[in-house]
């Protein structure tokens, strides 16, 4: 077949998993790749800082559900990167990061950028070899695909040494049908004990995260919750699985948590986001039903009645098949609009402040003008403190893999890369980020690489010009307590301008959907900055507890 370098083969190996891109930032270590990019055409897309590089992989895994890949340079680039693959490895995302190293002999010699980098991501990823033979790269590579994608998902990591991708080795048949599509089935006693319970329950809930979505559930779901009429809860992971006006399905709104009788937890850890499934958020004495494809999840943080090990797809699946006779005429539950009246009081108390015409903005108004231009299937990130907050709240998801925030780090400065990725992924669509200016300034820069790339996201930065979400805890004590969180409104929208994006300044409601009319209609990435008032988050309690 020919002698190949070891860079051609990592790509090879690469296009034989089905990667469409790579994202990357330049180094003389990883060149060898970069240019079989070239001979292999595969997309390349070069970021401006390593840390949005592998993003970018985080954010293509989240919107397409496949594994996301981001190269590297050694030393200072994996260093980058760390924060990216922490936050994938918290959010359970399948990703794979491929690292330069220096050159096989001059390990522990002192050598440029020299690192070991295997021992740096140990603690954050699932998996992480040093590959010493060019020969083994198409080996090491299906391993790593393996590992992110097998039970519970998350990022992997490969060290490349320089020489071993300027090698050249005999080219050989690449791995395949190494992989199982078996799913883990839950066990069928569990399972029917678990229909059991949910069917003789008065006020059952239901709450679903990323499990649903990384096993492709969100089907199966949608199909067991219109079944059995129980109302579903999403964590900011899972929204999307189910369309948000589905009539059983209530958002990321705590509803009803306090009152369960039974809660069904499926695919989601009982972690912040849930109050470790504890009061006051959830009551004393309601039953848990848990599944889970970890088994060590199972229980964590609270008692569990009955805990499933099992893909979340085919748990579901059984869940159906056993309540599929049972379900025949069964009614809605008074539970269930009892839930509904809760949701409609809560928009209410929204809409106050989503109907605003004070000036500056407030940021409810900001994500309600949003709202209401979107386009059903726009893919929407947040990125930000407060913002996201009221983003959270206002707008919603319809579709799978179109809602981007991030939850469960709060790592801010992901979203510019998640937008970039989901935009890569789907061009025709829209994709909407909206950011705090705190946020904003983390990975700024990164609006040169849109424009140099053809990726025309637009923004809106809502301006309070503070890092509001610690300032408004500083204000708490006093307002002489407030220091290292005002930034000044600052026009970002001109250094969008300046990178050969669009950019506009908003200070008036009125003139939010116009400017996004503007900056969608100009095929640029562009950035409306929103002068937004400086209030309190002031949102709703997330649950119905009172």
């Amino acid at each position: 077949m020919g002698k190949v370098t070891g860079g051609r083969l990592v790509v090879k190996a690469l296009k034989q998993e089905g990667i469409e891109c790579i994202f990357a930032l330049s180094g003389r270590d990883i060149d060898p790749i970069f240019q079989a990019c070239i001979d292999e055409k595969v997309r390349l897309i070069d970021t401006r800082h390593e840390q949005a590089a592998a993003f970018m992989a985080e954010g293509w895994a989240r919107a397409t559900g496949k594994p996301g890949v981001a190269a590297v340079t050694g030393g200072p680039g994996v260093a980058n990167a760390f924060t990216s693959i922490w936050n994938a490895s918290i959010s359970l995302s399948p990703t794979i990061v491929l690292g330069g190293a220096v050159q096989r002999a001059e390990l522990t010699l002192g050598a440029f950028q020299e690192m070991d980098s295997t021992l740096l991501v140990s603690p954050i990823t699932k998996w992480r070899e040093s590959i010493r033979d060019a020969r083994r790269i198409p080996e090491y590579i299906s391993m790593a695909f393996r590992q992110a994608l097998s039970g519970r998902p998350g990022p992997v990591y490969l060290e490349l040494p320089s020489d071993v991708l300027l090698d050249e080795v005999e080219e050989a048949p690449l791995p395949v049908s190494y992989r199982t599509t078996a799913r883990a089935q839950g066990d069928p006693a569990l399972v029917k004990k678990a229909v059991e319970m949910l069917l003789n329950a008065k006020r059952p809930i239901v709450i679903a995260g990323s499990g649903v979505r990384w096993s492709g559930a969100g089907k199966e779901l949608q199909e067991f919750i219109e079944m059995a009429k129980l109302p579903l809860t999403l964590t900011q992971m899972g929204r999307g699985v189910v369309p948000e006006d589905h009539p059983m399905c209530f958002g990321p709104t705590r509803v009803g948590t306090k009152q369960a009788d039974v809660v069904l937890v499926v695919g989601t850890r009982l972690n912040y986001a849930l109050n470790y499934g504890r009061p006051a958020l959830f009551g004393e004495g309601g039953k848990w039903i848990q599944v889970d494809i970890e088994p060590t999840d199972i229980g964590r943080n609270r008692p569990i009645d009955i805990g499933i090990m099992g893909d979340a797809k085919a748990v579901l699946g059984q869940m159906i098949e056993e309540a599929r006779d049972r379900c025949k005429n069964r009614q809605e539950l008074p539970w269930v609009e009892e839930c509904r009246a809760y949701i409609r009081d809560r928009q209410k108390q929204l809409e106050v402040n989503m109907n605003s015409d004070s000036s500056p903005v407030h940021p409810a108004r900001l994500c309600k003008e949003v709202r209401d231009f979107l386009d059903r299937d726009a893919t929407i990130v947040l990125d930000g403190g407060d913002i996201t907050l009221w983003g959270a709240a206002v707008l919603r998801s319809y579709e799978v893999g179109h809602w981007l925030d991030n939850t469960p780090t709060g790592c801010l400065g992901s979203g510019t890369a998640f937008a970039m990725a989901a935009k890569a992924a789907r061009p025709d669509k829209q994709v909407f980020l909206l950011n705090g200016d705190g946020s904003f300034g983390l990975n700024a820069m990164e609006f040169d690489t849109m424009v140099r790339h053809k990726l025309p996201v637009v923004c809106a930065i809502g301006n309070d010009g503070a890092w509001g979400l610690i300032k408004h805890g500083q204000q708490a004590h006093g307002a002489d307590r407030v220091i290292g969180t005002e930034l000044g409104f600052v026009r970002y929208d001109k250094m969008v301008e300046a990178l050969g994006g669009y950019g506009e300044a908003v200070e008036t409601p009125q003139d939010i959907r116009p400017a996004l009319e503007r900056a969608f209609a100009s095929g640029l990435p562009a950035c409306i900055n929103v002068k937004c008032a400086d209030v309190f988050r002031g949102l709703p309690r997330r649950s119905a507890t009172k």
